[in-house]
């Protein structure tokens, strides 16, 4: 499903946009957005993962646990 949003965008941006044919910028756009938020899920992920490094664990966690997480995560498509 697609969306249609308003963007404001920097003199700079827009020069950069405007060379690009009209029917491929919001295919242009979006592909550079999924690159980003592709990488900010990641950076998410990883600060994440070392702040629970750096928590004392109250119990800990066994490789079946471990295991039912990451296929309940793949089960809701993550």
């Amino acid at each position: 499903m697609s969306h249609r949003i308003n963007v404001i965008v920097n003199d700079d941006v827009w020069s950069f946009l405007k060379k690009i044919p009209q029917g491929e910028r919001s295919r242009t756009i979006n592909l550079a957005l999924r690159g980003w938020a592709d990488r900010r899920r990641r950076l998410d992920a990883a600060a994440e993962m070392d702040r629970l490094r750096n928590e004392p664990m109250a119990q800990p966690v066994t490789t079946a646990e471990i295991v039912r997480w990451i296929k309940e995560g793949r089960d809701e498509g993550h």
